[in-house]
C-alpha cells in the first residue's frame, strides 16, 4: 500500500470513460508481491504504517484499504472508489498523510517497506451485482468471511456479451434451485491483460469452500457442468488465487470481511 500512490496519478485520465456510464461500484486493486526472505519486515513495515495513520488519526477514503494475503505470498490491498474522478484526489491526500506524519518519518517508513517489495501492479475493478448471486441468507455469513477464492477468467476479446450472459445464467440457476452458496462478479475496467472478470467466493476457511464445491457439484450436476463448458469456451486463461484476510493490516481494521 505504501507505492499505491506511485501509479494512480497515471490512472487519472480514465474519469473520461465514466461519462456515459451510471455511477459505479469502483476499486482500485493494489498488489505486491513482497521478497520471501523478507516478508516479515514488510509486514512489520506495513503495521507501523498503520500505527502512525492511526497515532495521527488520518481519516481518508483514499487512505482506508482492506487487505487479503494469498497463498502464494502476494499481499492484495482493496480499496473503493466513489468514481474514477475519485482518482483524481488521490496524490493530494497521500501528501497530506506525509506531512502529518513528518516527512522524515514518512520517507522512512516507505523505505522500509519498498526494501522488502519484490514488484507492484494495480489495476480498478468494477462490481457487477447483475452478474452476481447473493440469496437472501447467504451460507456464509458476512462476519465468518475469512476465506477468499477468486477464479479469474481472461475473456477472448469480443466475448465479453455472451461471458455475461453465461454469469446471468449461473444465478439464476442458484436461484431456481434455492443455493445459499453467494459469489460477487467484477469487471476490469482498467490494468493489464483485458477483457477480465474475477468471481470472488467467500467461505470460512480452505476445507469450507471445498465442502461447498463438492456440494453445489452434486446438486446441481449436468446442469452446473453445461455452464462451466460455457464459460471455458469463451476464456483463453483462467487462473485461481486463494487467500485470507488480513484485518491487522487494514486500514482502518475493518468492521467486517469484504466482499
Amino acid at each position: 500500500m505504501r507505492r499505491i500512490l506511485l501509479l494512480v496519478s497515471c490512472l487519472t485520465a480514465s474519469a473520461a470513460l465514466a461519462q456515459n456510464m451510471p455511477k459505479p461500484d469502483l476499486y482500485l486493486v493494489h498488489e505486491e508481491i513482497a521478497k520471501p526472505s523478507m516478508m516479515a519486515g514488510y509486514e512489520s513495515a506495513g503495521r507501523d504504517l498503520l500505527a502512525v495513520l492511526t497515532e495521527k488519526k488520518v481519516n481518508s477514503p483514499t487512505l482506508t484499504w482492506t487487505t487479503f494475503t494469498t497463498t502464494d505470498m502476494h499481499y492484495i490491498y482493496l480499496v473503493h472508489l466513489d468514481s474514477f474522478a475519485a482518482l483524481d484526489n488521490s496524490n493530494a491526500e497521500w501528501n497530506k498523510a506525509r506531512e502529518a506524519v513528518g516527512p522524515t518519518r514518512w520517507d522512512d517508513l516507505s523505505n522500509r517497506g519498498n526494501n522488502t517489495i519484490q514488484s507492484y501492479n494495480e489495476s480498478i475493478v468494477m462490481f457487477r451485482p447483475d452478474l452476481s448471486y447473493n440469496p437472501a441468507t447467504p451460507r456464509v455469513p458476512m462476519a465468518e468471511r475469512r476465506f477468499y477464492r477468486w477464479d479469474i477468467y481472461y475473456l477472448i476479446p469480443g466475448k465479453e456479451k455472451e461471458a455475461e450472459q453465461v454469469a446471468k445464467d449461473y444465478a439464476a440457476l442458484f436461484k431456481q434451485k434455492n443455493m445459499n452458496d453467494s459469489w460477487n462478479l467484477y469487471q476490469g475496467m482498467i490494468g493489464n491483460d483485458l477483457p477480465v472478470f474475477i468471481v470472488s467466493i467467500p467461505g470460512r476457511n480452505e476445507t469450507d469452500l471445498v465442502t461447498a464445491d463438492q456440494g453445489i457439484n452434486n446438486t446441481l450436476g449436468a446442469d452446473i457442468r453445461a455452464l462451466q463448458a460455457r464459460a471455458v469456451a469463451l476464456t483463453r486463461r483462467f487462473e485461481r488465487h486463494e487467500g485470507i484476510i488480513r484485518p491487522d493490516l487494514s486500514y482502518p481494521a475493518p468492521a467486517s470481511a469484504a466482499k
